[in-house]
């Protein structure tokens, strides 16, 4: 009986412990983030860019288009066939950065981020089902642009909305191209993001969505425990 006592006084510390943890970890991704990743104008954007320390490597216009989920950021560089790049969960348009600097020579490169992430609209309680919300705003800015014969280059974590995109608008989106595949590190992030509490605690309360984690390039736009519900949602959904 005392060994069993031990044990069960051993399981409260260790969930005690756990408790405190994560309270520590909520207090401190709650905090409101010291650079605003919601700009509303190009100099906004701009300013938000280099405070992020991301100028050299960003350096393009900015462009905002309203769609049904929010407000949403991208850039459009280069004339020529269309490429959309989809950057994947827990990262932005960033990650499309040298693909935009290789092709815009030849052809016409539109990179946007999606509603809650990056520069875009960050929505406190973004929609359950995700990959059909970004692929409906998408198809909405497609639309808006006037695009024909979109291809698509996606991350593999956004490669099921590239796919939900290509059935919205078929008669525009040509065909989607996977720009990386799976690694086994981005297949666990996702297992674990849908665990219930476990998720929470590293996808919002760390950044463990993105590269890097919430201090890197990629996870350094959403800079807060509530910016990050659209890693969750998305992990979540897939």
């Amino acid at each position: 009986m005392r060994a069993l006592g031990l044990v069960a006084a051993a399981l409260v510390l260790l969930a005690l412990v756990a408790y405190a943890a994560g309270l520590g970890i909520y207090a401190v991704a709650a905090t409101r983030p010291r650079v605003s990743t919601q700009p509303r104008t190009q100099d906004e954007a701009r300013s938000a860019i280099e405070r992020l320390g991301l100028a050299r490597e960003y350096p393009f216009a900015h462009r905002f288009a309203l769609l049904p989920h929010g407000r949403m950021h991208y850039i459009d560089e280069g004339e020529g066939p269309i490429l959309l790049c989809l950057h994947g969960n827990g990262s932005w348009s960033l990650e499309c950065a040298d693909l935009v600097k290789a092709r815009t020579g030849g052809a016409r490169v539109i990179a946007p981020d999606l509603i809650g992430f990056g520069l875009s609209e960050k929505p406190a309680h973004p929609d359950a089902n995700a990959i059909e919300a970004h692929a409906e705003d998408l198809a909405a800015l497609v639309e808006a642009l006037g695009l024909e014969d979109v291809q698509i280059a996606v991350a593999d974590t956004s490669a099921p909305i590239g796919i939900q995109l290509a059935r919205l608008a078929p008669e525009r989106v040509r065909s989607s191209v996977l720009r990386e595949q799976p690694t086994r590190e981005s297949e666990l992030r996702t297992k674990l993001a849908r665990v219930p509490l476990l998720g929470e605690l590293l996808v919002q309360g760390l950044g463990a969505a993105s590269p890097g984690f919430a201090h890197g390039p990629l996870g350094r736009a959403q800079g807060s425990w509530d910016e990050r519900a659209s890693s969750l949602a998305l992990a979540r959904s897939e």
